[in-house]
């Protein structure tokens, strides 16, 4: 059996299915089916060739020929793709690497050394471990989980990273040698130091995640100077949380530690719901994917609008329908806005992220 097969079994029998709570918007997916010329590239540990089947975040940049170029991320390998989507068709692009096999003397800052993972080994420099994608011009952004190990609490390094990319207008990297894209690349390793000194989730920081409810990263957004760090976990009293830190201050040059502000937002996602995905839209709001902040099978996939600047309660737009037969195992890991009451949603365990559009009951975007 293949072995994509048999992780969509597991779901489906073993944690069982997510559902809507009565009364919420259930949202369907659009049937018309989207096309890939090709595969997406995977990280090399997966069935099927090079396919991809853990795609984790997704951002776009809508060009003025109409069709968007965007970054993507697996959660696993140390690479970010491009590819482009034009109504129905994705074509994959070429790969970037955000970091190499090893450490890198020009990350910023300095990797966080006041608390280890449960597991005490010592730390590895391995995959990126991409968990989000966010665009503020002129820049693609790409956040490791910072998170220990999901299985066996050890802690990675490389995961500990945040990466940009600076792209031109077509969203491609800007750089001199087109040969060279990884010239555009910078990384930093503040974002550790700011989630560890975070209000109220700083204790979870570097704590084991299937037993103590620690902190991981599964979403990302950028808001002019203002970064987003959408927590999977922990979720308290019903509350997920955003890390709000300043750009600048992260990618300061030199190994100094962060000389920003940073401030703890809760959202009220409800009992067990974590943040697993964001999209920031043009007038300042959020787009939230929420789901199990850890694996609890009942908890449903939902989308919300939230704006970081007013607070308050955010507005439910629905909850994701399950998928049909074998794609059920897909979990919902990935959303950006393709229109004005349209988003794009990719899925982990689906090969190339299953990529499905829903409409919502709100306008994200004027004028499309």
């Amino acid at each position: 059996m293949r072995l994509a097969s048999s992780i969509c079994l597991y779901f489906l029998f073993v944690l069982g299915s997510t559902a809507a709570e009565a009364g919420d918007t259930v949202l369907e997916p659009e049937g018309k089916p989207y096309t890939f010329k090709e595969d997406l590239k995977g990280s090399g540990k997966k069935d099927d060739g090079a396919a991809a089947y853990d795609v984790s975040g997704i951002a776009c940049i809508l060009r003025a020929s109409g069709k968007r170029r965007c970054l993507v991320v697996n959660d696993e390998g140390r690479k970010a793709q491009f590819l482009t989507i034009d109504d129905r068709d994705i074509e994959p692009k070429k790969t970037i690497d955000l970091i190499g096999k090893a450490p890198d003397a020009a990350t910023r800052g300095t990797v966080f050394a006041g608390k280890q993972c449960p597991d005490k080994s010592p730390a590895k420099f391995k995959e990126f471990d991409g968990e989000g994608v966010a665009y503020a011009k002129p820049y693609f952004y790409v956040v490791g989980s910072h998170g220990c190990g999901r299985k066996k609490d050890t802690l990675n390094t490389s995961a500990m990273i945040l990466a940009r990319i600076r792209v031109d207008e077509e969203g491609k990297p800007d750089v001199e040698d087109d040969d060279k894209p990884e010239a555009a690349v910078e990384t930093t390793y503040r974002l550790g130091e700011v989630l560890a000194g975070a209000d109220r989730v700083g204790p979870s920081f570097l704590e084991s995640l299937t037993e103590s409810n620690g902190l991981n990263i599964e979403g990302i957004a950028v808001v002019k100077d203002r970064l987003y760090a959408g927590l999977r976990a922990p979720s308290i009293e019903g509350e997920a949380f955003l890390v709000e830190a300043d750009v600048d201050a992260l990618f300061a040059d030199g190994h100094g530690a962060y000389q920003g502000k940073r401030r703890t937002i809760p959202i009220k996602l409800g009992k067990d719901a974590g943040i697993r995905d964001l999209a920031a839209l043009d007038d300042g709001r959020l787009l939230v994917l929420s789901g199990p902040a850890q694996e609890q099978p009942k908890v449903a996939y939902k989308l919300f609008l939230f704006d970081p600047g007013k607070g308050g309660d955010p507005q439910l737009l629905g909850a994701l329908d399950e998928l049909d037969d074998a794609d059920r195992c897909g979990k919902p890991e990935a959303v950006t806005a393709i229109g004005s009451n349209r988003v794009l949603v990719l899925f982990d365990s689906l090969r190339n992220g299953g990529a499905r559009a829903y409409k919502v009951p709100a306008k994200l975007m004027p004028g499309e």
